[in-house]
């Protein structure tokens, strides 16, 4: 991609009324600016192997999966669908993201307002900022909180390239260098990992994901892929094993869209509900709401741990309550890993394996048993009916025998290359 194409040409790409009101190296000097820029948005759009790899696998997984299934009874396709999805996106995530392996990944979730980047900054490092708290639509981008051995933060570019950012990097990447600049960087970096030796769960990785301020239809942002912040959020979230959804006090109540987001992530484990800026109400008024949000979430069916009201700007749980982090603890002693994607793939091989072995016995039993009425029958018109039936049986046979070495074979091809994928070398 041209580096300045999305620009007019009457724009200037430097905003030279624009005082930063933060000192930062990359807003400070254009030189370093334009160093930085480069190292993200490279001239040359060149594509890593992995990457070259990994997209070629989430198509063997994502679409021939199907269509070699497509011809075969088989229950819950749909919900077979959104999974195989699911793993496709884990693969390339496994793959360049090593240091999630056999940890769980925490989601934050929520509008842009909610205040989530200022949530975690605040539950993790008692008010620090560790995650770039001023941001905007145009500058928020995925990332990940992991505890590490040293001070680390890397980014991943869209086709497969790591580049190793310090921290006045990272807070440059809000609205002020977007301002200054006029460039905002998520079109261009699918995700951040921050490493952190002093983050206090060794066992997490906390996501934090875009806001979003649209009302779309759930199934409009399914089908986008990835053009907006709302499909963002619903590309990392639904790949998450446990979800902390914010919603600001202001709101007074959780919103629908909110619902139907959250129910369409299809998530195995419940989920806390945190009301966030409680600063700005009294405690009557949160008492109130937390009542209310709670009924509200558990008459909408959605699996629910609990709700809990906070204040980032104080580092304070209401009533001094532990809710939070006893559902981080107890995320971690659920005892959920990772399972890599070969492992999972390997699960619906054998799932399917046995539907195909079972419709392959009933059309078996269903030939036998008419054969045995056409053996025994005295009556023409009997023997007809049952031969045509007979020709039925034979023909969905044949039909689930071929099938199953269609399935058969293109289940080596993806295992074998996903052996192969596994084994060449990681982006870390």
């Amino acid at each position: 991609m041209d580096l300045f194409e999305q620009f007019d040409d009457s724009q200037s790409l430097f905003v030279d009324n624009y005082e930063p009101e933060i000192e930062n190296i990359y807003l400070a000097n254009e030189e370093n600016a334009l160093q930085f820029i480069s190292r993200i948005i490279p001239i040359k759009n060149k594509v890593s192997r992995d990457y070259y790899l990994g997209n070629k696998l989430k198509g063997m997984i994502e679409k021939q999966f199907l269509n070699v299934i497509s011809n075969i009874e088989f229950p819950n396709k749909a919900s077979l669908q959104q999974k195989l999805e699911i793993l496709s996106d884990k693969l390339v995530e496994e793959k360049r993201y090593s240091i999630l392996n056999n940890r769980v990944v925490i989601g934050l979730g929520g509008k842009f307002s909610s205040g989530k980047s200022k949530f975690i900054n605040s539950i993790l490092h008692a008010g620090e900022e560790l995650l770039p708290e001023d941001q905007n639509p145009t500058t928020s981008i995925p990332t990940y909180i992991v505890q590490g051995k040293v001070e680390e933060i890397n980014a991943y570019t869209n086709n497969g390239e790591k580049v190793v950012l310090d921290k006045e990097a990272l807070q440059a990447l809000t609205h002020h260098f977007y301002r200054k600049y006029n460039i905002g960087f998520s079109s261009f970096i699918h995700s951040l990992i921050v490493t952190e030796p002093d983050m206090p769960y060794s066992n997490i990785a906390f996501l934090d994901t875009p806001g979003y301020n649209k009302a779309d239809n759930i199934e409009d942002i399914k089908l986008k892929k990835g053009e907006s912040d709302e499909c963002k959020a619903y590309e990392q979230l639904r790949k998450v094993d446990f979800l902390i959804w914010l919603m600001d006090i202001e709101n007074g109540v959780i919103q629908q869209n909110d619902i139907e987001f959250i129910k369409s992530l299809n998530l195995n484990t419940p989920i806390l509900i945190v009301i966030n800026k409680i600063d700005k109400k009294t405690d009557a008024d949160v008492e109130k709401i937390v009542s209310l949000v709670k009924s509200t979430v558990l008459a909408s069916g959605i699996s629910l741990y609990d709700v809990a009201a906070y204040s980032s700007l104080d580092n304070k749980e209401w009533s001094n309550k532990d809710c939070i982090n006893q559902f981080i603890l107890s995320a971690i002693n659920n005892g959920i890993k990772r399972e890599d994607v070969l492992i999972q793939i390997q699960k619906i091989k054998k799932t399917i394996s046995a539907e195909l072995n079972d419709n392959e016995q009933f059309w078996v039993d269903n030939r036998n048993s008419l054969s045995h009425i056409i053996a025994n029958s005295e009556s023409i018109l009997e023997i007809q009916s049952v031969v045509n039936l007979y020709g039925d049986s034979l023909e969905e046979l044949r039909k689930n025998r071929i099938g199953i070495r269609k399935f058969n074979s293109y289940m080596k091809r993806l295992e074998d290359d996903l052996n192969k994928f596994y084994k060449e070398s990681a982006y870390e």
